[in-house]
C-alpha cells in the first residue's frame, strides 16, 4: 500500500481543479433537473462518480489532520447527504418519510458552496464587519421606521385607500399598511399613479418614495463598496499556479517584457498538447516519448495595491497580480514562489546604488522557499554579479544587463545594420535563437551511437543540411562528459548547468578551452559527447523536431552534391568582409551602460580616440563624481571636475578618451566645439541619460543640435559617418533621420536608433525561455568568441549575374568553408514584391514592417531563415549576415587592411578589394 498512497493523494488533488470542478458541478446541477425518469436512468452513474468524490474527499480530508476546518467537516456531513440522496430510498421508507427525499436531494445544491468557498467565505468576512453591520442596521431601521410611522399616521386619521391591491375597505389593518409603506420606500415604482386620492395619502406616498431614492443609493454605495472589498480580498488569495513564471519587482513597468512572455507562450501554443506525430514516432519507431509543454501562466509581485493596467489587454487572461515585498515570506506564497518554474527578478530603478542589494534579499527570500526554480537576475552593477551567484546558488542566472547593453551597442558601431537583426532575433515576430537538449540516459545512448566508426563522429554540415529543411539554421551544439547527461524532472526548467555551449562547429574551439577537451574539431562533433543542439528556428517545435529525427538516428544523411553549388561559390567568392573600421567616436551623454561600451570600443577598436561630453548637473541618479570613477577618472585638486579643458584617460589597446564635463544643459554645442579640435569623427553615439521630464525629447535635441553642426560645417567629419542615438521609445525619435538626410547635411549619414530598454526586456525574456541563450549572446556580444558579421555582396553587373538565382541551402553551403554560417540576407526587391507578409526591416530602429527607399521603388528587406524553397537573385542580394569568428575571415582574404582603406576583406583567394 506504500506506493498507492502517494497516488491517491494526487488522484484527490485533483478535485481541486477548475476542469474537474466544472464537471462535479455540471453533474450535480444535471442531477436535480426535474425532467421525468432522468433521475432514474442516470442513479447509477452519479452514484458511482459522485461514490469515487466521496472517497477522495476523505483522503483529502484526512491528509490536513488538524488544519482542517469546521467548514470542511461540515461540506463532506453534505458529501455524504449527497450521495445516500442517490440510494432508491423511496423503496425502503413509508410514503410519509418519502416525502422528505425531495429536499434531500435539493440538499446537493449545497455542494457547489465549495466551489465559492474561497469567494463565499471573503463575502461573509466583510459583511461581518462592525462598520458594515452598523451602515446595514442604520438602513434597516431608517426603512422599517419610516414604514412604521407612516402606518401609524394613516391609521390614526383612518384614511381609507387601496393598501392591499383589493380596492379601498375599511378593515385594512396595520400590517397592510405598513406593507404599503415599505413598498413605496422600496421602489418608486410604487408611487401612487394619480393624484385623485387623498392628499395625506399622496404625501405620505411622494415622501416615502424620495426617500426611498437616497436609500437605495445609499445601499448602492454600500454595495459598491463590498464588491470593491471583495476584489481587493480575492487579490490577497494566494495564486494557485504551478509551474508558472514569476516576476518580481516593478512590474508596473515592465509591460513589455510580459507582453514578449505571454507573445511567446501564445507563439508555441501547439506544444500545449502531446502532437499525435510524437506519440506514433513513440510507439511505432522507437522514437522518445512525448512532452507536454505548460500553459502560459505567470504571476506579478509589485509593490503597488491595484495591478498594471496592461493586464487588461487582450491575452493577459493567464497573467494574476499580488501586491507586496518581495522580500517578505507572506508575499512571496501569495504568487505561489514555492512552485514556480522560473522566475525573473528585476532591478528597482529608483533605488540607485541600492539596487543590487534589495535585488540580493528578494533572490535571498525566493530562495528560501524556492530551492530547485530558475532564477534570472537583472544586475546593475557588474561586480556584484559573482555576488548574486552565490546568493542564489545553482539554477541563477545573474543577467549583467549593463555589460550587455554596452557590449549591444558597441556591436552597432562596428556592424551596420544589425539593430534589425537582433530586434529579430530576440523578439517572437521572426525566429529566435532555441535550444534543444536530448534528456536523460536513453537519449543520451541513442545520440552517442550516430556517426561514423570507430570515433562516432557526426559531420556538423550534414546535420546543418537536414536540420534546414525543417527550416532550423543549426548554429551549434551542446557538449558533456558522461556525467554531464540532463535529467528530466517535472515541474523545472532544464537545465544546461554542466554542458558546454559550442557555436558554430565549422571551426576549432580555442585550444584548452572546455569544448576542446571534450574532442570538439572543426566540423566533426563527437556523437558521445552531444548532449544538446543550438538552432535559429521561428518556434521551438522544428528544432524540436529535427531533435527527434537525430534521436531516431536520421537526420544525417550527406547530402547530394547541388547543381548552384558551383555558382554559388564563384558568387561567394567574390564577398567581402565589412569591418567599418571607426578612428574617432563622439559619446555625448552618461548612462549605466557607457562603462561597458567605453571598455568594449578599447578592446574591439585598438588605437580608438573618444571624445566623452558629460553633463554636472544633478539630474541623473548617480552624482558626477561616481561617474566620473566609474569610468576611470580620477577628479581635480579639491575635486573639482575636468570641465571644458578636459581629462585624459588611457585605454587598453594603445585607445584614449578624453572626458570633458559641462555644468549648462546644452551639451550638444559643447560636444561640437570638442569634437572639432581633432580629426573628422567616424562615429556620434548619443545616450539616454536616466532621468528627465522626456528622456527622448532631451536625446533628440541634443542630435538636432549636432545635424545643424553637420549641415553648417562646422564640425569635419569622416567618410561614412555613423551616428548612434539611444531612445526610450524608437518611434518619438523617428523624425531625427530627416535632419541627417544627405539634402540637409550634404552626405550620407547613418542613422541608427536604438532602444536599450526593449532590447533588455527582449533579452531577459528570451534568457527565461531558452535554456542556455545567455552564454551565447556573450560569446556573440564578448570579446575571443563567435561574431555576429556583416558580409557584403559584390556590386551588381557582373556577366550572367543579373539571371542568376540562389537559394539560401546553397549561400550556406558555399560559405562552410570559410567557417562562416549564414542567418538572414539583406535584399533589394520592388515594392510590388513586398506583399505575403515579409518583414521589412533595412533601417536600424524602424518600427517593424518599414523599410528605408534606397532607390525609387526598391527596398531593402531583411530575410531571417528564410524558406528553404525561396530562391533569390544574386543581383538583388546586398549583405549576408552570419556567424564567424571576424578574424579567421581576414586571415582568409589577406592582411588585415589599414584604416582608411574601405574597411572591407575580400573572402575569396584574392587580395582585398577596395569598394567605391
Amino acid at each position: 500500500m506504500a506506493p498507492r498512497l502517494p497516488l491517491l493523494h494526487r488522484l484527490a488533488g485533483g478535485l481541486e481543479t477548475r476542469p474537474v470542478k466544472a464537471a462535479i458541478s455540471l453533474l450535480i446541477l444535471v442531477s436535480v433537473l426535474p425532467i421525468q425518469g432522468l433521475d432514474e436512468q442516470l442513479r447509477p452513474y452519479f452514484l458511482a462518480i459522485f461514490g469515487v468524490e466521496l472517497l477522495f474527499r476523505a483522503v483529502l480530508l484526512r491528509q490536513r489532520g488538524d488544519g482542517r476546518s469546521r467548514l470542511d467537516v461540515l461540506l463532506f456531513a453534505f458529501d455524504i447527504i449527497a450521495w445516500i440522496s442517490f440510494l432508491p430510498l423511496e423503496r425502503i421508507l413509508d410514503a410519509h418519510a418519502a416525502h422528505a427525499l425531495p429536499m434531500l436531494r435539493l440538499s446537493r445544491l449545497f455542494l457547489l458552496l465549495r466551489f465559492t468557498r474561497e469567494i463565499a467565505i471573503d463575502l461573509y468576512a466583510i459583511m461581518t464587519r462592525r462598520e458594515l453591520l452598523e451602515q446595514f442596521g442604520l438602513v434597516t431601521l431608517a426603512v422599517w421606521g419610516l414604514a412604521f410611522g407612516a402606518s401609524v399616521l394613516l391609521s390614526h386619521l383612518a384614511i381609507t385607500h387601496d393598501y392591499d391591491g383589493s380596492g379601498p375597505t375599511p378593515d385594512t389593518t396595520f400590517v397592510d399598511r405598513i406593507w404599503w409603506s415599505f413598498r413605496q420606500i422600496e421602489s418608486a415604482d410604487n408611487l401612487v399613479e394619480n393624484l385623485r386620492v387623498h392628499p395625506v395619502v399622496a404625501v405620505v406616498s411622494l415622501g416615502l418614495t424620495m426617500v426611498g431614492v437616497f436609500i437605495t443609493s445609499f445601499i448602492i454605495g454600500i454595495g459598491a463598496n463590498v464588491v470593491d472589498q471583495v476584489v481587493r480580498a480575492a487579490r490577497r488569495r494566494p495564486v494557485r499556479y504551478a509551474g508558472h513564471a514569476l516576476v518580481i519587482g516593478p512590474v508596473h513597468e515592465a509591460e513589455m517584457l510580459v507582453q514578449e512572455f505571454v507573445r511567446l507562450y501564445e507563439r508555441h501554443r501547439a506544444l500545449r498538447s502531446i502532437r499525435l506525430s510524437e506519440l506514433w514516432q513513440w510507439l511505432i519507431r522507437r522514437g522518445p516519448p512525448p512532452t507536454r509543454h505548460a500553459l502560459p501562466r505567470m504571476a506579478l509581485l509589485g509593490t503597488e495595491d491595484d495591478p498594471p493596467a496592461y493586464l487588461y489587454a487582450p491575452g493577459m487572461r493567464w497573467v494574476s497580480y499580488r501586491q507586496g515585498d518581495s522580500a517578505q515570506p507572506e508575499a512571496l506564497e501569495l504568487v505561489g514562489a514555492a512552485e514556480a518554474k522560473r522566475a525573473l527578478i528585476l532591478a528597482r530603478p529608483d533605488a540607485g546604488p541600492d539596487a543590487d542589494a534589495l535585488t540580493a534579499m528578494a533572490l535571498s527570500s525566493f530562495r528560501a522557499q524556492n530551492p530547485h526554480g530558475h532564477v534570472f537576475v537583472e544586475v546593475q552593477e557588474s561586480k556584484n554579479r559573482d555576488l548574486i551567484q552565490a546568493v542564489g546558488g545553482p539554477g541563477t542566472h545573474p543577467l549583467d544587463m549593463q555589460r550587455f547593453l554596452g557590449f549591444f551597442l558597441c556591436q552597432h558601431l562596428l556592424t551596420p545594420g544589425v539593430e534589425s537583426l537582433y530586434t529579430d532575433l530576440m523578439t517572437a515576430d521572426g525566429s529566435e535563437f532555441y535550444t534543444h537538449i536530448f534528456l536523460g540516459d536513453e537519449a543520451a545512448c541513442a545520440v552517442g551511437k550516430l556517426g561514423e566508426a570507430p570515433k562516432h563522429e557526426l559531420s556538423f554540415s550534414d546535420m546543418a543540411r537536414a536540420a534546414y529543411e525543417k527550416q532550423v539554421i543549426l548554429a551549434g551544439v551542446f557538449l558533456g562528459n558522461e556525467a554531464a547527461v540532463p535529467k528530466r524532472e517535472e515541474g523545472k526548467l532544464v537545465s544546461v548547468e554542466g554542458l558546454v555551449p559550442w557555436l558554430n562547429p565549422l571551426l576549432d574551439p580555442p585550444e584548452g578551452s572546455p569544448a576542446w577537451a571534450l574532442g570538439a574539431r572543426a566540423g566533426r562533433v563527437p556523437a558521445q559527447r552531444l548532449r544538446g543542439l543550438i538552432g535559429v528556428s521561428a518556434t521551438y517545435a522544428p528544432l524540436l523536431d529535427y531533435g527527434r529525427e537525430l534521436y531516431r538516428g536520421r537526420g544525417i544523411e550527406r547530402a547530394a552534391a547541388s547543381g548552384g553549388a558551383t555558382a554559388a561559390q564563384a558568387w561567394a567568392a567574390k564577398l567581402s568582409l565589412h569591418l567599418n573600421e571607426i578612428e574617432r567616436v563622439l559619446i555625448v551623454g552618461y548612462s549605466a551602460a557607457l562603462p561597458s561600451l567605453l571598455h568594449a570600443l578599447a578592446r574591439f577598436v585598438p588605437g580608438i580616440e573618444v571624445t566623452l561630453v558629460l553633463g554636472e548637473r544633478g539630474d541623473e541618479r548617480m552624482p558626477l563624481a561616481d561617474r566620473l570613477a566609474s569610468l576611470g577618472v580620477t577628479p581635480g585638486p579639491g575635486g573639482a571636475p575636468p570641465g571644458s579643458d578636459g581629462a585624459m584617460l588611457s585605454l587598453p589597446r594603445g585607445g584614449s578618451a578624453t572626458v570633458y564635463t559641462q555644468h549648462g544643459h546644452d551639451l550638444a554645442s559643447l560636444a561640437v566645439r570638442c569634437a572639432a579640435r581633432g580629426a573628422p569623427l567616424s562615429a556620434a553615439v548619443f545616450l539616454s541619460e536616466p532621468e528627465g521630464l522626456d528622456r527622448d525629447a532631451r536625446t533628440a535635441m541634443r542630435v538636432i543640435r549636432f545635424a545643424r553642426a553637420l549641415a553648417s560645417r562646422e564640425l569635419a567629419h569622416g567618410r561614412g559617418l555613423h551616428v548612434l542615438a539611444e531612445f526610450s521609445s524608437v518611434a518619438k525619435g523617428e523624425h531625427v533621420r530627416s535632419l541627417l538626410a544627405p539634402d540637409k547635411c550634404g552626405f550620407a549619414v547613418r542613422v541608427s536608433l536604438v532602444s536599450t530598454e526593449r532590447i533588455k526586456n527582449y533579452f531577459m525574456v528570451h534568457s527565461a525561455f531558452v535554456p542556455g541563450v545567455t552564454a551565447l549572446y556573450d560569446e556573440l556580444l564578448g570579446e575571443g568568441g563567435q561574431d555576429l558579421v556583416r558580409i557584403e555582396a559584390p556590386p551588381p553587373g557582373g556577366a550572367g549575374q543579373a539571371g542568376e538565382e540562389l537559394r539560401f541551402d546553397e549561400i550556406r553551403t558555399a560559405l562552410a568553408p570559410r567557417g562562416a554560417i549564414p542567418i538572414a540576407l539583406e535584399v533589394e526587391e520592388p515594392k510590388e514584391d513586398q506583399l505575403g507578409g515579409v518583414s521589412l526591416v533595412a533601417q536600424p530602429g524602424e518600427p517593424r514592417g518599414a523599410s528605408h527607399v534606397t532607390q525609387p521603388g526598391e527596398r531593402r528587406v531583411v530575410h531571417l531563415n528564410p524558406a528553404p524553397e525561396r530562391a533569390f537573385k544574386t543581383a538583388r542580394i546586398r549583405v549576408v549576415y552570419a556567424l564567424a569568428r571576424r578574424e579567421d575571415l581576414v586571415i582568409q582574404g589577406a592582411q588585415r587592411p589599414r584604416r582608411g582603406d574601405g574597411g572591407e576583406a575580400a573572402l575569396g583567394e584574392e587580395s582585398p578589394r577596395i569598394s567605391a
